[in-house]
């Protein structure tokens, strides 16, 4: 037989510390699991919110039936996972906290991350009979794996104590700080731990992605700091209430420190220990390396000119020169010396002889530009052809390349001038001229004497001889893709006499090695060509698929002149860009069959994606992330008119303190109780009426019908016990009496029968009122209505006779 007892009586068993119930002795469901009692793995459940659909399915004998708890309790996910203890919140933060490390923590520090957690859950720790056998061994663990993990940072870094190492040393102690987690003090050393855990993140990248990984981490660390000062809380209400009210009353001071705060220089620079990986064009090249790039969409760099950009086919982004070959790849010369010069320092020869070849109006207006260039770790930068960096710690080489003192392991962003047209090198070095000149003495014989044979019938002209094999690849068959064949021993003869197909590398190494065999000094350079308009249309953006490679030749007279074989082929690709290149010939560009065009629709998705989400991170970058001083002293300070740090701070504290204030002010009128019109002068007489005499204020748990009633009531009943006093003992009684006759405006008055006797008339007064704004026809009025106003009204002018 099923009995539905009251709702309010089942819902306090349910709530009570207390209650617990079993079915078959096999169930215990409590609903204020301990902390401590789940840290100790004797509590293996997770807490089940109770629904009110489930009031009502008591049996006879009082337990729960199952059963119908089953069909009737339908809890979304959602309100599961607020409703966690907050023990489990914990570990659920240290796997948000730890798994973003994964792109630089060490493999095995993040396998023993993962361990460390899943020791942690209740029912691994409940196959331990006693808990101190569980302290023991967890103990062990902790101090064995915190030594192992300082000897594996030790030998993964080389011993080299870098940005990355403390970051990887920070994630260490939180993980071995898990393994002690027993007691509440326990969680709040590891959430706080987690917190710095979680910030040092943005030692590594401030992209718009980590800056959401972060946000992400905070609320999970912010619910669980609430979880846990509200572990009684089994069904999670209100948890994600107090997170917003945490959340809006932090934002407006966030906004205040990131204006205001003075943007200080930093007090020291840790690099780190070079175990990232490399992206972009490397320190050598070899026939199919810029033709992996050219199928990746990832952004290289940005730029934003001043002025005017410089037509497409100009835009050729210098970054490393290659003189020496070895038949397979090409390298920077180790026998050349190469001269670094700043704009801070005198300037050398080299830099003033190719100055003074340029015409004055260039010398004046030169392209300003500037570049944020994505992470490389390399030392090499990027500029278009002749670049002059502007900002510190840049160099240009002798090469015309500009060189980095550190690696790039961040986004950097540099200014550079464009000097063109200007010629360098107009006189070239004895020891350079053998250098460019250089090939292996063996290898290749079909290029070297088509190149003998194409340089006699050009009468020994440099520039006749490479409009020769421009003629000579256009009147064969040679093709530019991105699924070149494998090329084995002799790579300059297969691909120029067999395979014909190729990539800007094959091109460029094949033309320069005609060049040096000629007799023309020669070298590869390589970088990037062209970009295109960012969505917004404001920034040119290069990518990885922008990669390319092309050949300087140096001629007498004019220096070294840049010669791009690849348009010899393709000349779309340098006059439109790589991207209108892809589209214009589709799949064909991945080579034959399902797999190109699967490869092409990849592209073309992958393309897609990267730009809205390449152009969202720019503008993050630009005015969040680039929000400088510079910039801050341009923007707001200036509008502000200040002029000094010490004014700089005052502004600071004082927009701290009125945020501040603003956001405590909406705190307590969103907190504070608000009441009825009708409700609010009945408030007003119970406190009055509560300084005189405690017993006649109104109870939490009191209508305020009810209590009118107790009050009148009262008078009544002291009216009564006045008048049994006969007025010729009246005295005495009054002095005799422990209990004389009550009034609310005094006691033992001559005249309280009649004063009471008045007072309940007023009572009655106000109640009536009171029924008719609350309950009766008046209640379905505004109370801005003419009738409801004069009904309040008399309330009023009641409760003020009645004082």
């Amino acid at each position: 037989m099923t009995i539905k007892p009251s709702k309010r009586s089942l819902s306090k068993r349910f709530t009570s510390k207390q209650s617990s119930f079993t079915s078959n002795g096999a169930v215990d469901w409590s609903f204020e699991q301990s902390f401590e009692l789940l840290a100790l793995g004797q509590r293996a459940g997770i807490n089940v919110p109770v629904d009110d659909s489930i009031i009502g399915v008591l049996t006879s004998d009082n337990s729960i039936d199952n059963a119908s708890i089953t069909s009737t309790v339908k809890v979304r996910w959602y309100n599961k996972l607020l409703a966690l203890p907050a023990y489990y919140w914990i570990l659920i933060t240290q796997v948000i906290v730890i798994l973003p490390h994964a792109a630089h923590l060490p493999l095995w520090l993040m396998g023993f991350a993962l361990v460390s957690i899943i020791a942690q859950l209740p029912r691994i720790k409940a196959k331990f009979k006693q808990a101190r056998h569980l302290k023991r061994i967890y103990q062990g663990i902790q101090m064995l794996g915190f030594l192992l993990g300082l000897a594996g940072l030790w030998l993964t870094y080389d011993a080299t104590f870098g940005l990355d190492m403390g970051v990887a040393f920070l994630a260490l102690c939180l993980i071995s700080k898990l393994w002690e987690l027993y007691r509440r003090r326990d969680a709040y050393v590891v959430l706080n731990l987690s917190l710095f855990v979680l910030a040092s993140l943005f030692l590594m990248d401030q992209g718009l992605l980590t800056t959401l990984e972060v946000i992400v981490g905070v609320v999970a660390i912010l619910l669980a700091f609430i979880a846990l000062n509200d572990d009684a809380n089994t069904r999670g209400d209100g948890r994600l209430r107090t997170l917003g009210v945490l959340g809006v009353g932090a934002l407006p001071l966030l906004v205040v420190l990131f204006l205001f705060f003075p943007r200080l220089p930093p007090l020291w620079s840790v690099q780190l220990s070079g175990q990232q990986a490399i992206t972009g064009v490397s320190d050598s090249m070899s026939p199919g390396d810029f033709a992996n790039l050219g199928q990746s969409t990832a952004l290289a760099f940005r730029v934003q000119f001043e002025d005017n950009r410089p037509p497409q086919e100009q835009l050729y982004w210098r970054g490393l020169v290659f003189s020496d070959f070895d038949g397979v790849t090409w390298r920077p010369s180790r026998e050349q010396q190469q001269w670094n010069w700043e704009t801070a320092q005198q300037t050398p020869a080299w830099v003033e002889n190719a100055f003074a070849t340029a015409a004055d109006k260039v010398k004046l207006a030169p392209i300003n530009y500037e570049v944020v260039l994505e992470p490389t770790q390399q030392r090499w930068l990027f500029g278009l052809d002749y670049p002059f960096a502007q900002s510190q710690g840049i160099s240009l080489t002798s090469d015309f390349t500009l060189l980095k003192n550190q690696p790039v392991t961040q986004q950097l962003r540099y200014d550079v001038l464009r000097y063109a047209p200007m010629r360098i090198d107009p006189k070239l070095d004895d020891n350079v001229r053998r250098l460019n000149l250089a090939l292996p003495n063996q290898g290749n014989p079909k290029a070297r004497a088509l190149a003998k044979q194409l340089f006699a019938q050009a009468g020994s002209d440099p520039v006749r001889y490479m409009n020769a094999i421009e003629r000579w690849i256009n009147q064969t068959e040679f093709r530019y893709t991105f699924s070149p064949p494998r090329l084995n021993a002799n790579r300059i003869d297969e691909f120029l006499f067999d395979t014909k197909a190729g990539f800007c590398e094959h091109y460029s190494s094949s033309f320069t090695f005609m060049l040096r065999a000629a007799g023309i000094p020669a070298r590869v350079v390589a970088g990037y060509q062209g970009g295109e308009l960012s969505r917004g249309g404001n920034v040119w953006e290069v990518r990885q698929m922008d990669a390319h490679a092309w050949t300087e030749a140096w001629l007498e007279g004019q220096g070294w002149v840049r010669v791009d074989p690849t348009a010899f082929v393709a000349p779309e690709r340098v006059e439109q860009g790589m991207n209108a290149l892809t589209q214009a010939q589709g799949a064909t560009m991945f080579g034959d069959g399902a797999g190109a065009q699967i490869s092409y629709q990849q592209y073309q998705m992958l393309q897609t994606l990267r730009r809205l989400s390449d152009q969202a991170s720019y503008y993050w970058q630009k005015d969040i992330v680039g929000y400088d001083q510079d910039k801050q002293a341009g923007s707001l300070l200036k509008w502000l008119n200040i002029s000094s740090v010490m004014q700089q701070i005052v502004w600071l504290a004082g927009s701290a303190i009125t945020v501040v204030g603003i956001v405590a002010l909406m705190i307590w009128q969103r907190r504070r109780k608000r009441w009825h019109p009708a409700d609010l002068p009945l408030v007003k007489l119970s406190k009055r009426l509560g300084k005189r005499d405690k017993s006649l204020t109104r109870y939490e748990n009191e209508g305020q019908l009810a209590w009118l009633d107790r009050l009148s009531a009262t008078l009544n009943s002291a009216t009564l016990d006045s008048a049994d006093l006969t007025s010729a003992d009246l005295k005495s009684a009054e002095s005799l009496s422990s209990k004389p006759a009550i009034t609310i405006l005094g006691k033992g008055k001559p005249d309280s029968i009649q004063r009471n006797s008045d007072q309940i008339d007023r009572i009655d007064d106000i109640k009536r009122n009171y029924r008719q704004l609350r309950y009766g026809r008046l209640s379905t009025l505004e109370t801005s209505n003419h009738k409801y106003q004069q009904v309040l009204k008399q309330l009023k002018q009641s409760v003020l006779s009645l004082l």
